[in-house]
């Protein structure tokens, strides 16, 4: 069987190559790491990080574990390229290589590339990262690579600036050739993450099985190193920044995605976030008899292209506020699961061991009035692992009420958080003729 495999060798960028080896991997078409890269000091998660990934974008700052705005944009062909790889010196050539591929040669919007019939599948590459985490990706239209005919600003030699260039520029060139063994493509870390394809490999970008599907993990591959995610190993588990490249998954997978949470966030942390009561994302109204269910999508190893329900707390100063309405008086239940497969798990080439990722940050559940000024229960008994509940709670009045989550240690951790009116109608009655107690949870009992 064949593999395809990449390479990442140079401190400060990644390296993708193809062998062609025997294997007994049961893999479609793979990539192998030979890899002389020593990874930042940050590695405090099971899956392998480069430092603090975007600390300054073009849109801004980015804390560690805080949200990013990220541009993106893709060099005018002409542009100097850099040598990474000691590849041969040779401006970019990407956009008629993929003119050619998709279109025969034509160039249909002229400098417009979006009219082009390849550019949906690259944005889809940065958009899936968007979808699933604090990430906010946007096109740059605009590339100073080449000004008014001339070479000018070339890959891998500025950051991103607001209608200049992109954060992630992408650019190609003729790096080795495509017969095996060959370098596919490589990629900047933070806060440089400029991307190098190679423009010989026409046959692998060009084969159209699975919507593109070898050119789209490769795209997101590389631009998991932009975002300061290093290659990583797990026996048994297909995850998108092993290096190997797999035709059975599309896109990130359980652990890239955690990976990229514990750098940037769940995808409420965008515009804002919902660290405060007044930020509190709205749940909406609940009504008898029905459930509300929030980060159903983070159970198993293996993730779907269309999975996008991630939800987590990725620090112990982390906190997620949510808000719902009910329009009588009611008793809920409110449930939070920590979520996470279990899988063995380490650095390319170094020693695995199991990563249980349901374990990593003791969550508490807390309930507000709507203002989020009066703590009317919690639930903080459950140990690392385990659920917290407050249950059979009595709401005596209509109107808005707060959830808030936190945790406990400086770890990304997945949860889902379930909440359900219980139809008791005669309980609600003794409830506000003062005959029973208004607030019972787990471990936390309080009255007004």
């Amino acid at each position: 069987m064949q593999r395809t495999t990449f390479c990442f060798l140079l401190a400060g960028a990644a390296f993708l190559s193809a062998i062609s080896q025997s294997s007994s991997i049961l893999r479609g078409e793979s990539w192998a790491l030979l890899d002389g890269f020593q990874e930042g000091g940050d590695d405090l998660q099971a899956f392998q990080t480069v430092g603090n990934g975007w600390s300054t974008t073009s849109g801004g700052f980015s804390p560690l574990g805080e949200p990013a705005i990220l541009t993106w944009s893709i060099v005018p062909d002409l542009t100097a390229m850099p040598q990474g790889v000691g590849e041969p010196s040779s401006p970019s050539n990407l956009i008629a290589v993929l003119d050619g591929i998709h279109h025969g040669g034509a160039s249909p919007g002229g400098s417009d590339l979006m009219q082009r019939d390849w550019f949906h599948l690259i944005k889809s590459a940065f958009d899936r990262w968007d979808d699933v985490s604090g990430l906010v990706f946007s096109y740059e239209s605009h590339d100073d690579g080449v000004v008014n005919g001339v070479p000018a600003t070339g890959l891998g030699s500025a950051q991103g600036f607001l209608g200049i260039r992109g954060d992630h520029r992408i650019g190609g060139h003729s790096i080795d050739g495509a017969i095996s063994p060959t370098i596919v493509a490589y990629n900047y870390f933070p806060n440089n993450s400029d991307m190098v394809l190679d423009t010989d490999e026409v046959g692998r970008f060009g084969n159209p099985s699975g919507n593109y599907l070898r050119f789209r993990n490769t795209m997101m591959h590389e631009i998991g190193h932009g975002l300061g995610l290093n290659h990583l190993a797990s026996e048994g588990h297909n995850f998108l920044m092993e290096a190997f490249l797999d035709t059975s998954i599309d896109g990130p997978q359980f652990d890239d995605i955690l990976g990229v949470h514990s750098l940037y966030g769940d995808r409420f942390e965008e515009n804002g976030g919902n660290d405060t009561p007044l930020k509190a994302t709205n749940l909406g109204s609940l009504q008898i008899g029905q459930s509300i269910k929030l980060g159903e999508d983070a159970v198993d190893a293996a993730i779907s292209p269309i999975d996008v329900d991630f939800v987590s707390i990725n620090k112990s100063s982390d906190t997620d506020y949510f808000r719902f309405n009910v329009t009588v008086p009611s008793i809920v239940d409110i449930l939070l699961t920590p979520l996470g497969p279990t899988y063995p798990e380490g650095p390319h080439g170094g020693t695995q061991t199991p990563y249980v990722t349901s374990a990593r940050n003791d969550l508490g559940l807390f309930l507000y009035n709507g203002t989020g000024t009066s703590l009317l229960g919690y639930s903080t008994a459950g140990g690392l692992g385990e659920a917290e509940r407050i249950s059979n709670f009595a709401l005596p009045t209509a109107g808005e009420y707060l959830i808030r989550i936190s945790g406990a240690q400086n770890l990304a951790q997945f949860y889902q958080l379930d909440l359900a009116m219980v139809p008791e109608p005669a309980g609600v009655v003794l409830l506000l003729a003062g005959l029973i107690p208004w607030i019972s949870c787990r471990n936390g009992r309080m009255k007004e």
